[in-house]
C-alpha cells in the first residue's frame, strides 16, 4: 500500500513572498501571473502554497479595483448649463 504524504502549507513562507511583492512594489505585476507562472517563478513553493499566494495576490488586486471604482478613478464629471 502506497502512503500518500499530505502537503504542508508554510504560511510564513507565502506571507514572506507576498510582503516582498508589497515592499518592492511588485503586486500589480504579480497580479498578472497565473498559478503556473507563480510556480515557475517560486519553485520552493508546493502546489498548495502557490495557490495560497495566487489567491492573496488576487484578493489584493480585487481590493485595488474596488478602491479605484470608489474614488472615481478614470471617470469624467461633466456639468451642463443651459444657454440663454
Amino acid at each position: 500500500m502506497k502512503h500518500i504524504k499530505k502537503q504542508q502549507v508554510r504560511k510564513k513562507e507565502v506571507d514572506k513572498i507576498f510582503n516582498s511583492f508589497r515592499k518592492n512594489d511588485l503586486l500589480e505585476d504579480r497580479a498578472e501571473y497565473d498559478e503556473e507562472d507563480l510556480q515557475l517563478a517560486y519553485p520552493q513553493l508546493n502546489k498548495k502554497e502557490t495557490k495560497l499566494l495566487y489567491l492573496k495576490v488576487q484578493k489584493w488586486k480585487y481590493g485595488q479595483e474596488k478602491k479605484d471604482k470608489k474614488s472615481g478613478s478614470g471617470s469624467i464629471n461633466v456639468s451642463c448649463t443651459p444657454h440663454k
